[in-house]
């Protein structure tokens, strides 16, 4: 069916009917602020009766009707037959827009990913993929895995610093020695042992006199390790700068890519592998990847590596800080003789310690060399003199801290070694997933970029631009875009060479190709004015393309040009198309309005209060077109006129020839036999007469009145109408009759004989 209007006719109001019916209550491009919650503002009619529904109704072709009822609040109520039918229908596989032709092209290749997969019918395992994902972060999150994973990492670098290779058994024998020296109760359990000799260590150090707690202060800041970390610091930086976490990651990704690649590959040949950039062999291309994936996993270890050392950094860091910070430090803190010492201190309390977290350059492990290390020595020279008492318990007390530490780690370590296990599971099953999305993405583009050359060609037959097809970039998971040969020259994006009418040719092949591919036969196709920004070549090729491809398909062209509305009526098969034409809209009370006749003189008449001179015209364009398809349609013969004379002939110029040949060639029914057709010569005739006088004065003046070219609109309509048979409703050109010498409609009513005038 083709549907003609102007705009504003109510043309697209049929497209968000079906739409409103198809996608459960909504309409995508009545979606705004201002629509109300339900699009209640902009769906119902602004002027309908209180007494009258809004209502969809959708008859299917086993009488089955779908009606979507729209409640004053714009909620939608389903009922009768039809409906699980229509909701397993793809919206983008059935209709598509005029606003929405070139948007596919214009988009990003990430959203083309997004739009085609549901297509392509891998939209679920998307969301599985997506899931699965987010379901991993959430382990990660809940879990508190890096919080878990700092703690087991500070107990081994703990367990290392002050136990050396101690097992252990010797760990907790040490503990035990410990808690037997200071705490007077008796436990076997370490945990408790280490809990209790905190707390008798605690309650020592509170009877300390202000000296003894001065000197384990410092004796404390001395034994921070900052030259240990300092040293592991610089160690990791050399393996591993600061930037190197989303490098690693990209190109682990891209190896994941390169896998599922080099399953698709030859035996014979090289490819350049994407992580390294070095040529290949294909045989051995998969054992390649593997290698680079392992380096790069090595690098992870050294940048979790690197990323502890920092932490361990920046907690040595506080601690001195808050050592020196304590209140029995303040005598020695606030010695005038020592400027460098108080210079050191405010770079000390000034210093950023948690952005060393995120990186630490080797400027700043530098300037923590140059001011920290002295205030370290320094503590560490006057805590010398400490009481042998006040030593020993500094010792010990470090010794029970890190064995706390310890003790929490080894309690945590299972628990992460199993969120490890869970998280790297869930990961694995993501990726098995997107191997399958990749898998069958590239299959399923593959087969439809066949359907979107093969249309394209149809298009534009014998032009340089060729091998038009989607395909899957390999340096990007989740991306699709679309790739062509523009006159021999490879190129990765249509929006680089071709015009905003090739490229909205290429969106509606590539709707088409996806509506062949995914839909079934009885799920109807809407094209709502995509025709816009092509040419009268290229809009004609439409036709083959619609016959061609989509002859067993229910389609419904919806377009407010009228040149192209009339061509379609002469060129499609008029046994199994329709063409109805809409008059122009008046009012909301009026509404939407059907034209009693298949012609688009409705919007000549719309204009006879106002602008009658603006009808005339509209006439004469309509029979300027109309008549140059019926005596093409005819075989007429006209005369032969230089250059592009041929193409711009007028309706006058039809009409004397057709009027002329008619009289012989022109002939009804009478009895059994067949006689001249007086009355169509008269209705040819009248409208010549009209077409010289009333419409080149409306053309070229202003000089028209209402009646006239009411009077024009009339006899050029019943000109037109001459050719369709009043039985059957078929134009005189529908079917041959007798071989190729004679045509003639449906019942036979009507006939034209070729070229014997």
């Amino acid at each position: 069916m083709v549907v003609y209007g102007q705009n504003g006719s109510g043309k697209s109001s049929f497209v968000d009917a079906f739409e409103y019916a198809l996608r459960n209550g909504k309409i995508g491009h009545l979606a705004h602020e201002y629509s109300g919650k339900h699009q209640e503002k902009a769906i119902i009619n602004t002027h309908r009766p209180k007494s009258a529904k809004a209502e969809v109704r959708i008859q299917f072709e086993n009488g089955a009707e779908l009606r979507a009822e729209i409640g004053a609040n714009g909620a939608l109520v389903l009922s009768g037959a039809g409906g699980v039918a229509i909701k397993t229908w793809d919206y983008a596989r059935t209709v598509l827009r005029q606003d929405e032709v070139a948007h596919f092209i214009q988009d990003t290749k990430g959203n083309k990913y997004s739009v085609m997969l549901p297509l392509l019918g891998l939209g679920r395992m998307e969301v599985t993929a997506q899931n699965l994902r987010q379901l991993s972060r959430s382990i990660e999150e809940q879990s508190k895995l890096q919080e878990i994973e700092r703690i087991v990492s500070d107990g081994e670098v703990r367990r290392k610093d002050r136990f050396g290779g101690a097992t252990d058994e010797e760990i907790c024998e040490t503990i035990e020695t410990l808690h037997k020296r200071y705490v007077a109760s008796s436990t076997n359990d370490p945990s408790t042992q280490c809990l209790e000799l905190e707390s008798a260590l605690d309650a020592k150090i509170a009877q300390y006199s202000g000296d003894q707690r001065r000197h384990l202060a410092l004796r404390a800041a001395a034994e921070v390790g900052l030259k240990t970390c300092v040293d592991h610091v610089r160690s990791t930086n050399s393996k591993l700068a600061a930037a190197v976490e989303p490098l690693i990651a990209e190109k682990l990704g891209v190896l994941q890519s390169a896998r599922a690649y080099s399953a698709k590959l030859g035996k014979e040949g090289s490819v350049n592998c994407p992580a390294c950039g070095r040529p290949v062999a294909t045989k051995a291309f998969l054992a390649h990847v593997d290698s680079e994936r392992k380096k790069l996993q090595e690098s992870v270890t050294i940048f979790q590596d690197w990323k502890t050392a920092l932490g361990r950094l920046c907690d040595a860091v506080k601690s001195l800080r808050s050592s020196l910070a304590r209140p029995e430090v303040k005598e020695w803190r606030d010695d005038p003789s020592n400027a460098q010492l108080l210079k050191n201190l405010a770079w000390l309390n000034g210093f950023d310690a948690d952005g060393i977290r995120v990186s630490c350059t080797e400027e700043e492990l530098k300037a923590i060399e140059d001011k920290l290390l002295p205030l370290v020595d320094a503590a560490g020279l006057v805590s010398k003199t400490a009481p042998a008492e006040v030593t020993q318990l500094s010792v010990d007390k470090q010794l029970g801290d890190a064995a706390k530490t310890l003790l929490k780690a080894r309690e945590r370590a299972p628990a992460l070694a199993r969120l490890r296990d869970l998280v790297a599971f869930v990961k694995s099953v993501e990726e098995g997933v997107r191997e399958e999305i990749r898998a069958g993405s590239q299959t399923m583009v593959g087969e439809i970029s066949e359907d979107i050359e093969k249309m394209w060609s149809i298009f534009h037959p014998g032009e340089g631009i060729e091998s038009v097809h989607l395909y899957i970039p390999e340096d990007t998971d989740k991306a699709i875009d679309i790739a062509l040969k523009f006159y021999g020259v490879e190129q990765d994006s249509p929006r680089l060479t071709l015009s905003e009418g090739y490229r909205n040719s290429l969106g509606l092949c590539i709707f088409l190709a996806m509506a062949k591919s995914g839909a079934s036969e009885d799920q109807p196709l809407f094209l709502d004015d995509v025709v816009v920004s092509l040419d009268r070549n290229h809009r004609g090729m439409i036709v083959e393309l619609l016959e061609k491809e989509f002859s067993d398909r229910q389609v419904i062209i919806f377009t407010h040009d009228r040149e192209w509305y009339t061509e379609l009526r002469q060129q499609l098969d008029e046994k199994k198309w329709i063409f109805r034409a809409l008059l122009p809209y008046s009012s909301p009370e009026v509404g939407i309005r059907w034209s009693k006749k298949t012609s688009t003189f409705g919007d000549a008449r719309a204009q006879l209060d106002e602008r009658p001179d603006s009808a005339g015209n509209d006439a004469r364009k309509i029979m300027d077109v109309e008549l140059a398809l019926i005596a093409e349609r005819l075989h007429v013969a006209v005369p032969y006129m230089r250059g592009d004379k041929n193409d711009r002939r007028m309706a006058h110029d039809f009409l004397g020839k057709l009027i002329a040949d008619g009289k012989k060639c022109f002939q009804k029914r009478s009895g059994k036999d067949y006689v001249s057709n007086p009355d169509a010569i008269e209705a040819l005739d009248r409208a010549d007469r009209l077409m010289i006088s009333t419409a080149n004065r409306a053309s070229h003046s202003f000089d028209v009145v209402g009646p006239e070219s009411a009077k024009l609109i009339d006899n050029c309509e019943r000109a037109l109408e001459s050719f369709k048979c009043s039985s059957c409703g078929r134009n005189v050109w529908f079917a041959d009759a007798e071989g190729s010498e004679w045509v003639q409609c449906q019942c036979g009513e009507l006939r034209w004989r070729y070229g014997k005038a």
